[in-house]
């Protein structure tokens, strides 16, 4: 029962060991990070992820442009529906 806490942090991922019964950090160790890439495989890799984000932003707008015809569509046929329809729109308070 006299085991300690052991709490991984999710941003850093650093450790920290804690006594159960004092509540003092007994330990803190922060992680190792490896750097394995040269400066040109780093600055290649971010230009990748730049141009990736760069043709996601497009699609985006893209489908941003087509949205409001779309949305206006929508709307005229639920509208011609609306016309259409004989029976008058239902009111919450006549439901009790």
């Amino acid at each position: 029962m006299a085991k300690n806490f052991e709490i991984v942090c999710p941003c850093c991922e650093s450790t920290i060991v804690v006594d159960r019964l004092t509540g003092e950090v007994l330990l803190h160790k922060v992680k190792e990070t490896r750097h394995t890439g040269t400066l040109e495989s780093m600055v290649s890799n971010l230009e990748t992820q730049k141009s990736e984000a760069a043709r996601r932003f497009e699609k985006n707008l893209e489908s941003q442009k087509d949205r409001g015809r779309i949305l206006e569509e929508r709307f005229k046929e639920a509208l011609e529906r609306a016309e259409k329809s004989d029976k008058p729109p239902v009111n919450p308070f006549d439901l009790d």
